[in-house]
């Protein structure tokens, strides 16, 4: 090989190399995509890949999915209903400041009665209650029920950013009356800060505490820090208030929450 041909690979070689750094350089500064927490890729400060740092949380990423335990049509006034739906929340840490969910009712041979669409939240570890009341549709007609949660909607935060208000309840009595059933009782909020809305539900039950007879609820407004205030939830009559056992209502307490920011 000739000193000329040396000389000549030689040059080659440099100018090859920096059009490879100038076109390097203009991909890095200018044409590689931003970091983002959805490229499967551990940057931007990032704790495992596309978790923590700038991104959600790692422990986020490996929560288990809010479950739907069952749902059911139960009677209200005359050809009305309510919906009522049972879930539950696995992880203890985390609860979801919101999700959506819907509700079906299902009739004859499978037809869609209504669609009911709601939003509510749950807290970690939590069994939750969610109720759609007086439909104007007659149980005869009701095949079944489902209840479904929207993942994607979900928004999920730590136990500490989603803290249980501390709410309870005393002296509740169930009253079933040939016109109906109604549940009283004391409501307490001791929190030190008022509360705006407040739920109450009652869920009624037959004497061997297996099978849910009816439910409904009240909500009461700006509930002070330490404030005691008395409730009461009315049931309409039916041929299920025969089956009621007054010393098994359950009752929730929970903030009403019907938009967040």
């Amino acid at each position: 090989m000739t000193p000329r041909l040396v000389k000549q690979l030689l040059y080659g070689s440099l100018y090859i190399l920096v059009i490879a750094v100038i076109f390097w350089l203009i991909y890095i500064f200018f044409l590689k995509p931003a970091p983002t927490c959805f490229d499967k890729t551990k940057n931007q400060g990032e704790v495992g890949i596309d978790c923590g740092g700038p991104c959600p949380a790692c422990e986020i990423t490996q929560l288990k999915p809010l479950t739907v335990d069952w749902s059911m049509a139960l009677p209200a006034r005359e050809n009305e209903i309510s919906v009522l739906a049972e879930i539950t929340n696995p992880n203890i840490n985390f609860g979801a400041r919101t999700f959506s969910y819907q509700f079906k009712i299902i009739g004859p041979f499978g037809s869609l009665l209504k669609t009911i669409n709601g939003q509510s939240f749950i807290y970690p570890g939590e069994i939750k209650y969610i109720l759609e009341p007086t439909l104007k549709i007659n149980l005869s007609d009701v095949s079944r029920t489902e209840f479904s949660i929207d993942k994607n909607s979900i928004i999920w935060q730590s136990g500490k950013e989603l803290a249980r208000q501390n709410l309870s309840s005393n002296s509740v009595k169930t009253t079933v009356a040939s016109q109906g059933v109604t549940v009283r009782g004391v409501v307490k909020n001791e929190n030190p800060l008022l509360i705006s809305q407040v739920k109450i539900m009652a869920i009624l039950y037959n004497s061997l505490g297996n099978k849910i007879l009816n439910a409904s609820f009240t909500t009461i407004t700006d509930l002070k820090g330490q404030e005691e205030r008395l409730f009461n939830i009315e049931l309409p009559k039916g041929d299920w208030n025969k089956q009621v056992d007054s010393s098994r209502t359950k009752i929730f307490i929970e903030p009403l929450i019907t938009k967040l920011p």
